[in-house]
This record gives structure tokens, C-alpha cells and sequence, in this order.
């Protein structure tokens, strides 16, 4: 799960992660941004229909978390826990390199009510999947710290508070390391678009609020190029930054 305060890159890490493991994995990436519509573009696939539309649209919060067990028993096939792959295929996407993305959902209308129902759905999905030893999971999170409300945290295995040369955006990473480890889950601190002048001042800040920096992914041209034409995700150093991080963390064993 990826997660952090608006702007530190959460999408772009994702699928550079998603890239990154499905050199060795079968790979997913669950799109539970509210907001951001950029996803599908950035992975170069024709958008999916958002899953909230699967369980028959957006309701009331308290409705879907009165329903948790019907809607998980609707993404279900034959009584086996939800299983992505099986999926109809107008609600999952699949890039040239066979990652494959779902969405939640998306805020487009004025006045549709808050995002919370997405959350939700998100938890639902997530806690119960059913994944193969060769299957992996990457989650796009929503910007700052709803998921926490929704408790979409307890439903997956290892967080990654993404940061960026902000000190909000390492006050909200000290926010979900207490959350995570607290849930017993896997919690990594990593900082995004860094280059040499702010990586001494960031790793001293972290350290001041009790974090240390598992890793580094240098700023990129190519992905900045990328995000304003709205094409496929191209990039250089940060890829490769990503996979180290990827094997040296364990991500990927």
C-alpha cells in the first residue's frame, strides 16, 4: 500500500513498483485514488469501469458497511474469496507487460457526497482477496490519511509512506508509521523526486520526528515529461532506484 500526503508521487511509485515486480510476479494495482484520473494513462491501458459500479454504484457508508459480507461474496467466484484475474474484463485492464489494473472509483460529479464509500470498498476488496504464491498486489492510495479512518490498513501486508522534500508530507509519514506498527504490518519510509542538495536535510528532519529513510528515488525528467502529456510513464534513474529498493527492502524475494 502506498501511501503519503498529496503531490509526493504515490501513482508514479506505484507503477514504477508494479513494473519493477512483474519482472518476477504476477502484478495488480488496485487504484483506490478518489481523485487522480491519470493512473490508467500513465500505464498505457484503457480505463477500466470503476468497481463501485460492479456492486450496483455508490451508497451510503454506513449501508456498505453494513453489507460487507454480500459484497464480498458478489466479487467472489463460486464461494473462493475474490480473485482479481477473474474479474470481468471490462473491470480490469492489463498493460503491454501484463500488470493489470481495477479501480474503486472516482469523485466526478458535484455534489455526489464524500469519498468514503471508496474507502470502504477498497477494505472490502482487499481483505478478501485471494492471491497465488506468484500474485502481488500494489495499492494506489487516496492523498493524505482518510484510508486511516476507513481502516484500509489492517487489510493489507506492508505500507510505504512515500515523502518529498516537504516536512507535511513527513509529518503525515510519522502518522502512518504509528498506525502500521501498531496494526503489526510492514512499514517502510520512502522519499521521492530527491536529489543531492535536499537528501542531507530530509534524512536530519526524518530523523528529528523519529523516522529513518529506508530509501531514495532520485527526481526524473522523463516522468515529470510524462505526467504533463499524459502518456505512458516513461523514465530513466528513478526506475532503476525503485528496483533497488525493491530487492534491498525485500519487496521482492
Amino acid at each position: 500500500m502506498v501511501c503519503g500526503k498529496g503531490g509526493t508521487g504515490k501513482t508514479i511509485v506505484s507503477i514504477l513498483l508494479a513494473r519493477v515486480l512483474s519482472e518476477k510476479y504476477r502484478v495488480y494495482i488496485v487504484d483506490s485514488d478518489e481523485s487522480n484520473i491519470l493512473l490508467p494513462r500513465l500505464l498505457g491501458v484503457k480505463p477500466p469501469k470503476p468497481l463501485i459500479e460492479y456492486i450496483g454504484g455508490k451508497r451510503d457508508e454506513a449501508e456498505l458497511e453494513s453489507r460487507e459480507l454480500d459484497i464480498a461474496s458478489m466479487l467472489s467466484r463460486a464461494g473462493l474469496g475474490i480473485r482479481l484475474r477473474a474479474l470481468p474484463d471490462e473491470y480490469i485492464s492489463y498493460s503491454r507487460d501484463g500488470i493489470g489494473l481495477t479501480c474503486i472509483g472516482k469523485v466526478r460529479e458535484y455534489g455526489e457526497g464524500c469519498a468514503c464509500p471508496f474507502n470502504i470498498l477498497t477494505r472490502i476488496l482487499l481483505k478478501n482477496l485471494v492471491l497465488d504464491a506468484d500474485e502481488r498486489v500494489v495499492v494506489d492510495t487516496d492523498a493524505g490519511i482518510e484510508h486511516i479512518g476507513r481502516r484500509v490498513e489492517e487489510a493489507v501486508d506492508g505500507v510505504i509512506a512515500l515523502i518529498d522534500p516537504t516536512a507535511e508530507s513527513i509529518e503525515t509519514a510519522s502518522l502512518l508509521k504509528d498506525v502500521s506498527l501498531s496494526l503489526g504490518k510492514k512499514f517502510w519510509v520512502i522519499a521521492n523526486k530527491i536529489d543531492r542538495k535536499v537528501r542531507d536535510i530530509l534524512i536530519d528532519k526524518a530523523r528529528g520526528m523519529g523516522l529513518s529513510i529506508d530509501g531514495f528515488i532520485s527526481f526524473d525528467e522523463k516522468i515529470i515529461e510524462s505526467c504533463l502529456l499524459g502518456e505512458e510513464l516513461r523514465s530513466s534513474n528513478a526506475l532503476e532506484d525503485v528496483r533497488s529498493i525493491a530487492y534491498t527492502l525485500k519487496i521482492i524475494e
